[in-house]
């Protein structure tokens, strides 16, 4: 069998790895794990939940790829399986702990502090409030998303920070395109009741910082200064919060939120293709 090149098309290696080239196979899933990672821990707002989620991503993916026809792009198939498999997952304690947007944001106003962790003159100290700003951050806007509803969550992603078009999106949840539409501004409000008149990011004069969160964080058992899941997560590429910052200026406060997202392209965890090699070393190795 041929080895893939890099620019093969998603579809061709699916073509390939359907007909039993474990070559392609490989390409294509490790092509697939980050995207598949990243809607995951989107969509659970919890690492160790987004890890389990995409290693069950990637094995339906396999032992479904006969029924990948090619009638629409391999993208948006696989989109499917995973808001699927996504949507029907038990809510573990991260997911439920978020009642509602308006609670979360009762949250962030109770939460505000004069202390923004700004104030050390020290490398470490000023390495240290980075780290903790990031992770505030990134936790945060993640809560946001646990304020939708599944459903709704699901829309969020896939048209706004994903941007999938309304009839990709209803191929996707299996809906209807106006159907689809409706459940993604209804997710645009709910964002918007959490972020318009408090949060800075979106607009400078907004009251709420994420170094002014972190005290508050860390009281409430949400923020580990010893053990940051996000500040230091892999990456696939960085974050460049300095553009994000002036753009914020420029666009409208659904579009700064979405851009977040879009920036953090954290990278699946070497954890998630062992387990692959384990469950299917028949598969994978070559």
């Amino acid at each position: 069998m041929q080895t893939p090149i890099p620019e093969t098309s998603l579809e061709e290696l699916a073509s390939l790895a359907a007909g039993g080239d474990r070559h392609a196979l490989h390409e294509l899933l490790s092509r697939m794990q980050h995207p598949m990672y990243r809607l995951s821990l989107r969509f659970l707002g919890n690492r160790a939940d987004a890890e389990d989620a995409t290693q069950e991503i990637l094995l339906r993916l396999t032992t479904r790829l006969s029924t990948f026809e090619g009638r629409s792009a391999f993208s948006t198939w696989a989109y499917a399986v995973a808001v699927r498999m996504l949507l029907r997952t038990k809510k573990r304690q991260t997911e439920t702990s978020v009642v509602s947007a308006e609670r979360f944001g009762e949250f962030l106003d109770q939460g505000l502090a004069d202390n923004d962790w700004s104030s050390s003159d020290t490398p470490e100290g000023h390495a240290l409030f980075l780290e903790l700003s990031e992770e505030v951050r990134v936790s945060c806007t993640y809560g946001m998303l646990l304020c939708l509803s599944r459903p709704v969550r699901a829309a969020y992603l896939l048209g706004d920070v994903l941007g999938v078009t309304d009839v990709e999106g209803a191929e996707i949840c299996e809906i209807t395109p106006s159907a689809f539409r409706k459940r993604l501004e209804r997710g645009r409000r709910t964002v918007r009741e959490v972020i318009d008149g408090r949060c800075g990011l979106v607009d400078s004069k907004n009251p709420c910082r994420c170094a002014r969160q972190v005290e508050s964080s860390i009281d409430a058992g949400i923020l580990d200064s010893d053990v940051l899941t996000f500040a230091h997560h892999p990456k696939t590429s960085a974050v460049d919060t300095e553009v994000l910052a002036k753009a914020a200026d420029q666009l409208d406060s659904i579009s700064v939120i979405a851009e977040l997202f879009q920036r953090d392209r954290f990278a699946a965890p070497g954890v998630i293709w062992q387990h692959l090699r384990e469950t299917m070393p028949e598969l994978i190795d070559s």
